[in-house]
Order: C-alpha cells, then structure tokens, then sequence
C-alpha cells in the first residue's frame, strides 16, 4: 500500500469520525440525518478507494450507484419524519417523537 492510499484512509476515518461526532452530540433530526450523510460519503469514498486499490474500479461504480440509490431513500423517509414531527410537536428535537401515528 503506497503512501497516497494511507492518507486516503485517515481521510475516510476522519470524515467517517465527523459524522459520528455530528449524529451523537446532536439532538436535532436535522443535524442527526445530515451527520449520517457524513458518514455515508465516508463510505462511498472508502469503496472507491478499495476499488482503485484492487484495480476493479468498475465494480466500486456499481456499488456506490446502489448505495446512492438507498441513500436518497433513506433521506427522503428521514426528511418526513421531520416534517411530520415539526407539524405536531414544532420541533426537530430527537427526544420529542411522539404523537406521529396520527
């Protein structure tokens, strides 16, 4: 493994440990949904990275356009979660979850 690839993965660790920071310090469904989007791209920079590592870049592509694919649904379901709780509690706060059935 050369040096590029070394920094490539403290790269990918950081980003990663940023998003973690970002998703548990945080009470907010916002903050929470965009720490997670963090962590996603630490992912998505990880299997690019293995992929040019093993010489199988086209197989990483396809990976990571399955993974863009669940990110945004993912998103989506999360952004109205979000909407629906500022609807009936006026917060964004993670511990005020209640009351959504209806």
């Amino acid at each position: 493994m050369t040096n590029s690839f070394a920094l490539d993965w403290y790269f990918i660790a950081l980003i990663l440990f940023i998003g973690l920071y970002c998703m548990l310090v945080s009470r907010s469904l916002l903050r929470q949904l965009i720490g997670l989007e963090i962590m996603s791209k630490a992912g998505l920079l990880a299997v690019i990275s293995s992929g040019a590592l093993t010489s199988n870049l086209s197989l990483a592509q396809a990976v990571i356009i399955t993974m863009i694919v669940i990110e945004v649904v993912v998103v989506a379901a999360g952004l109205a979660l979000l909407a629906k709780n500022f609807r009936i509690n006026k917060s964004v706060d993670i511990w005020n979850l209640k009351g959504l059935k209806g």
